[in-house]
């Protein structure tokens, strides 16, 4: 039986249809990361390091760390089925609190100012949701970091003679970040303010600290229906909500009329 590799950032926003495709014949269209995103992670990233009170001033005492950027994978792990599956991918923060445990945050650059509009209330409650799945996943990540050498050897994108030398680097920034025990998974929206200067372009940026519920048993659930859903013989039926399905379909539609 097939072991899926689940990146934590496909969790959230699932198309049953694409991801089927994608994980079953490796067919996925293709996305452009815009420069500017890639650069505010990184000054987020920067700007939250260190004491965990820049964050929340009442999150318990800890320092945040940074997953090094990096993607890793994790052993195999088994869903409620017993399925083997590996999660891979790279967090934004992880806490070390000084009571032993960890936290997992995630940054999201979103709108978040608490309004009246009882439409946007529900589409904040939204995302929140959305997102759960992703830090649960990124937990498990973090918490069981494959570290056999043969494995991290064969995933190495160094050359051959050098492999041995990356194995030894991997397995030090693993040491580095793996944890232990998670007592927190949170979201840091950041959103810009106000611009604070005329004579450059100079803007504030706010944020919002939002704890997310640690509820495991639940989201190995949400996993084993995933799971569920990629080994069936057949795919799901494309999605009306699915903008990607939406745009294969109505390419198809249009090839036809020709």
């Amino acid at each position: 039986m097939k072991t899926f590799v689940i990146s934590p950032s496909e969790l959230s926003y699932v198309c049953n249809h694409c991801s089927y495709i994608k994980k079953n014949y490796d067919i996925e269209p293709d996305s452009i990361s815009a420069g500017v995103t890639q650069t505010l992670d990184s000054f987020e990233k920067k700007y939250f390091m260190g004491d965990v009170k820049k964050i929340d001033p009442n999150i318990k005492s800890g320092q945040v760390i940074d997953p090094l950027n990096i993607s890793f994978f994790s052993k195999e792990l088994k869903d409620n089925k017993n399925r083997a599956y590996r999660i891979k991918g790279k967090g934004d923060a992880i806490i070390k609190f000084d009571d032993n445990t960890n936290g997992i945050i995630d940054y999201k650059t979103s709108k978040f100012k608490d309004n009246k509009n009882k439409k946007y209330i529900v589409e904040f409650n939204k995302k929140i949701l959305e997102y759960s799945p992703q830090l649960h996943a990124y937990s498990l990540l973090y918490s069981n970091l494959e570290t056999d050498e043969k494995f991290l050897a064969e995933h190495s994108k160094a050359k051959d003679e050098n492999k041995s030398e990356s194995v030894k680097k991997t397995l030090k920034k693993i040491r580095s970040i793996s944890i232990n025990k998670t007592s927190l998974l949170g979201l840091v929206f950041i959103y810009p303010e106000k611009v604070k200067s005329s004579k450059k372009f100079i803007v504030d940026f706010d944020h919002k600290f939002e704890e997310v519920e640690l509820d495991m048993k639940n989201f190995k659930n949400q996993l084993t229906k995933y799971l569920d859903i990629l080994h069936n013989k057949k795919p799901p039926k494309p999605s009306d909500d699915c903008k990607t399905c939406n745009y294969f379909l109505r390419a198809g539609e249009i090839q036809n009329e020709k």
